[in-house]
């Protein structure tokens, strides 16, 4: 048996979500777009390395109620990708409102696509506003973790690059439906790579995301690099049998310790994949980082 192979077994029995060191990753050239002149190069070295992640059961989106949007949707990205998005019912019942809606953007795993990575909380997202989610660049099958069948969406590029397509697809739905979108109080949510990605955009576009959700990844940050990127409040989700939890848990006391606003929702039951309730979770997440909107940004909040 290969080390891959023993590896996948293992994190196929325990839900792991640790990255393994395997071959480095093929580079992928970058777009056109420059590169932010403090692009956390450490970061993306560590992101570069290959996540055996277990490939969830993939079931369709389930189908929110008809009284808050229509589905989902996709609108091409590039080759064989695509943009995942949904929007609110426009109607005066919205809960979401009118719009321009608020803007939720999302960035998936690797081998967890946008319909999975977004899907599973659909409802929760077009409560608050539209969801927009770039798939990633690559297939799951092209980490040499897996077998070729794995063809689940994944990512082979840096942060900066993944920002430009979260970018491009914001712009690709905003094109589709003009005046559907407002920037401000913008949410930036992410699952496993996807939230370890998320701080570091925040970062390099202080202001544009005030608003975190982090599920499942022990993202590096401190009540500093927060507050120097906009960010007035974040939300961490994490499995309760998973990796990540510990990790998380104890961000979250020292962001709290500090009076920055932080909280951890618990998937109860689950390690690196998401529970039956996973609307609920994240519409109380939500509710937490939206209740942070208007806070300053002085004294911890």
């Amino acid at each position: 048996m290969t080390r891959g192979a023993a590896v996948l077994l293992l994190c196929s029995a325990l839900g792991c979500a640790r990255s393994v060191p395997t071959e480095p990753a093929a580079q992928v050239a970058p777009l056109s777009l420059p590169a932010p002149a403090d692009a956390p190069t450490a970061v993306d070295a560590a992101l570069k390395v290959r996540v055996a992640e277990p490939t969830p059961p993939l079931p369709s989106s389930p189908r929110p109620l008809s009284a808050r949007t229509d589905g989902s949707h996709e609108l091409p990205l590039a080759p064989e990708r695509t943009v995942f998005y949904a929007r609110p019912i426009e109607s005066p019942g919205s809960s979401a409102g009118s719009r321009p809606w608020r803007l939720v953007g999302h960035l998936h795993g690797i081998c967890y696509p946008p319909s999975y990575s977004a899907g599973r909380w659909l409802g929760a997202a077009v409560d608050v506003g539209v969801l927009v989610s770039p798939t990633g660049n690559a297939r799951c099958g092209d980490a040499n973790l897996g077998p070729p069948s794995w063809e689940a969406a994944s990512w082979e590029e840096l942060v900066a690059t993944m920002d430009a397509d979260l970018e491009r697809s914001i712009a690709k739905v905003e094109a589709k439906h003009p005046g559907s979108i407002r920037r401000s109080g913008a949410i930036l949510t992410g699952f496993s790579r996807g939230a370890f990605a998320a701080p570091v955009i925040a970062r390099m576009h202080p202001g544009r995301w005030p608003l975190l959700v982090l599920i499942e990844a022990n993202a590096p940050v401190t009540a500093a690099s927060l507050r120097k990127a906009g960010v007035r409040a974040v939300a961490w989700l994490a499995g309760e049998v998973g990796t990540e939890i510990a990790g998380e848990r104890k961000t979250d006391a020292e962001l709290t310790r500090v009076g920055f606003p932080s909280r951890l929702f618990v998937m109860h039951r689950v390690a690196h994949v998401y529970p039956d309730e996973m609307d609920d979770l994240m519409r109380q997440a939500f509710e937490f980082v939206l209740s942070h909107e208007q806070d300053e940004l002085d004294g911890g909040r």
